[in-house]
């Protein structure tokens, strides 16, 4: 968990600072001491400041899609299922792989096995409680069931 959190810190430092970096260029390429009526580059100036800024949506989203992925990884191994599978069918489909493995995905621990499956309780015809398999006479009313 902390190695995650360190990538995480790391990724969002290097996202501000290139952030910072295109601000900065931003800022050298205008004189901001001149007249808006003196420069004619005045008008377009605004947008330069965030033409870098815009770059960071597609990071982001892209950042989004591979922490989905891995997540959908890790909880389709821990229910028993193929993790390589969802992980390639996220990255494939984005958000519609996860929307299908949310509803899909098994309980914790997996699917059910056949045997615990076909296995049924045995109730007694006298009471209805739920007793022993090997049991010849029902503990709690006291039913014989040889004969």
């Amino acid at each position: 968990m902390k190695k995650s959190k360190a990538i995480l810190l790391m990724v969002i430092s290097l996202m501000l600072v290139f952030l910072t970096t295109t601000l900065a260029s931003a800022q050298d390429e205008y004189d901001w001491s001149s007249e808006f009526e003196d420069n004619p580059a005045a008008p377009w100036a605004f947008w330069g400041l965030f033409t870098g800024a815009l770059c960071f949506i597609p990071l982001v989203i892209f950042i989004i899609w591979i922490v989905l992925a891995i997540w959908v990884y890790k909880d389709a191994e821990k229910r028993d299922s193929s993790g390589a599978l969802w992980l390639i069918i996220v990255i494939i489909t984005g958000i519609i792989g996860l929307i299908i493995w949310l509803i899909v995905r098994p309980p914790i621990g997996g699917k059910k096995t056949e045997g615990a499956a076909s296995t049924s309780e045995r109730r007694c015809p006298g009471c209805g409680r739920v007793i022993p398999d090997d049991a010849r006479v029902c503990p709690y009313c006291g039913k014989n069931f040889e004969g």
